[in-house]
């Protein structure tokens, strides 16, 4: 009887601690094992990513159509390396270096032009002008310039935790956690419409507030509830404007803030790069952002081309 209970236990004990607490089961697609996480109010592709230690671009590539928006409800698959049941490492520190760039700034005073300002902080006017994104030499009293900026290398130290090895099922049907199992239901479904939680906005829609053309070229999704998801298809400028000029992964974008972080992808060859927003573009033909060589080149692209981008709000 007491061999009994303790394999009883042993049993609750797996089934209860071999899977994130917050996923429903694992899968198997293609010899590939993935964990199915449920999607709940809130949640966003990077935030998933991050609590399952993988990168925002695998769970793209795992899950066709994500990158337009998820939904409340809807089930991803996480790449998952679990080969065995209920083992986890210890948590590792790594350290990285990142580069601090810190800005210095020159507030306009009374009777200084851009060329006394540059000759101050021993810069040229052009210098000054690409600092500023400034399109001609005029300045204004009081208007806050940048007139140089200090690079500094910081290292970081961060505990890595490694993603809990789970049971895996070896077959295409899911394994669903017993508390997540519903009774069907038998009435019959409504005719799908947009979730109230997503707000889409068209070429239409665009066309007509502008009273022009639609840009077919231009699609965006706004997921309201998570609030910070945004995804964008269009075409990508190479240019050496302002800072583009520099040998850094920026870009220029005409809605996204300044200091934003996008993930740009060619669809043609999937390589996909991170970049800093620095600046403000038009938007035009089809455009949804000018993109520095660097950035080109880390895409595999000599020309301007069609991408994808998503970042978070």
């Amino acid at each position: 009887m007491l061999k009994i209970f303790i394999g009883l236990f042993a049993f609750i004990s797996v089934n209860t601690f071999a899977l994130p607490t917050d996923s429903i089961g694992m899968k198997t697609v293609n010899g590939k094992k993935y964990i199915m996480h449920k999607v709940t109010r809130g949640e966003g592709i990077y935030g998933i990513s991050k609590k399952y230690g993988v990168s925002s671009a695998d769970v793209f590539a795992a899950n066709e159509g994500s990158s337009n928006g998820i939904k409340i409800d809807q089930v991803l698959l996480i790449p998952s390396n679990s080969t065995s049941t209920t083992s986890t490492t210890a948590s590792t520190a790594t350290v990285t270096t990142v580069k601090k760039v810190e800005k210095k700034y020159h507030v306009v005073e009374s009777g200084q032009t851009l060329s006394l300002i540059a000759r101050k902080y021993n810069k040229t006017v052009d210098e000054i002008q690409k600092l500023n994104n400034l399109k001609s030499t005029n300045i204004q009293l009081g208007q806050k310039l940048i007139v140089g900026e200090t690079v500094t290398n910081v290292q970081q130290t961060a505990q890595v935790k490694p993603t809990p090895k789970a049971v895996v099922v070896e077959d295409e049907t899911p394994e669903i956690a017993e508390d997540t199992k519903k009774e069907p239901n038998t009435t019959p479904k409504p005719i799908p419409t947009a979730p109230e939680n997503v707000v889409v906005v068209t070429d239409k829609m665009i066309a007509d507030k502008n009273n022009n053309k639609p840009d077919p070229m231009v699609t965006k999704t706004y997921s309201v509830e998570d609030g910070d998801e945004v995804s964008e298809d269009g075409m990508a400028i190479i240019s050496t404007e302002g800072e583009l000029n520099a040998d850094r992964s920026f870009i220029l974008h005409p809605t996204a803030k300044i200091g934003t972080i996008v993930m740009i992808t060619n669809p043609v060859n999937n390589n996909a790069v991170f970049a800093r927003v620095v600046g403000t573009c038009k938007p035009g033909n089809g455009v949804i952002l000018k993109m520095s060589k660097t950035v080109a080149d880390k895409l595999g692209i000599s020309e301007d081309t069609k991408v994808k981008i998503n970042y978070a709000r």
